[in-house]
Parts: structure tokens; C-alpha cells; sequence
């Protein structure tokens, strides 16, 4: 595994690492806590989408494909509205590798 650290937060990280390196738990509770954070903000912008589906009469989805096709322009709300569905997609996708 190979990551992009500032020297700061490598020395940190590497100093965590062994001081709980015997300590599986406290590693999956880090995990844990990164999954309901995830859990939490895939709720929150469910949320938003939801308005922005109730207002348009359309599926989050569906919108996507048709902005990203250029088929809706660019208004306003849809240029919000497309990326809260990125940051959904975003968020679910980090959720889906950590479960």
C-alpha cells in the first residue's frame, strides 16, 4: 500500500499505528466510525435529493444520466441538484468498499 502523506501526518499516522499495533479493535473501530459517517451523510443527501425529485417529478438517477447527456441545460438547481448526486455517488461508493 502505497499513500500520499504530508510528512506531518505520516509521522503521526506511523505513531498511532504503533501504539495500537496489537490492537485489531481499535482499528476496526476507526473503520466503524468512518462507516456511520458515511451511513449519516448517504442519509442527509438522500434527503436532498428527494426534494429536488419531488420538485422536478424525477428520479435522481434519471436526472443524472440526462444533465450529464446535456438533454436539460444548466440551470441553477440542476447544477446543485447534480452535484449533491455526485457527492451521493461519491459517498455510497466509499461506503460499498468499507463494508
Amino acid at each position: 500500500m502505497k499513500l500520499e502523506l504530508s510528512k506531518k501526518t505520516e509521522k503521526r499516522l506511523k505513531k498511532l499505528i504503533s501504539l495500537h499495533q496489537n490492537d485489531e479493535s481499535f482499528f476496526n473501530r476507526i473503520i466503524d466510525a468512518q462507516i456511520d459517517e458515511l451511513k449519516r451523510s448517504v442519509l442527509s443527501i438522500k434527503y436532498d435529493l428527494k426534494e429536488f425529485e419531488k420538485k422536478y417529478n424525477k428520479d435522481s438517477q434519471l436526472f443524472y444520466k440526462e444533465f450529464m447527456e446535456g438533454k436539460l441545460g444548466d440551470n441553477n438547481d440542476y447544477m446543485i441538484w447534480s452535484g449533491i448526486y455526485e457527492m451521493f455517488l461519491r459517498d455510497k461508493e466509499k461506503l460499498d468498499k468499507l463494508q
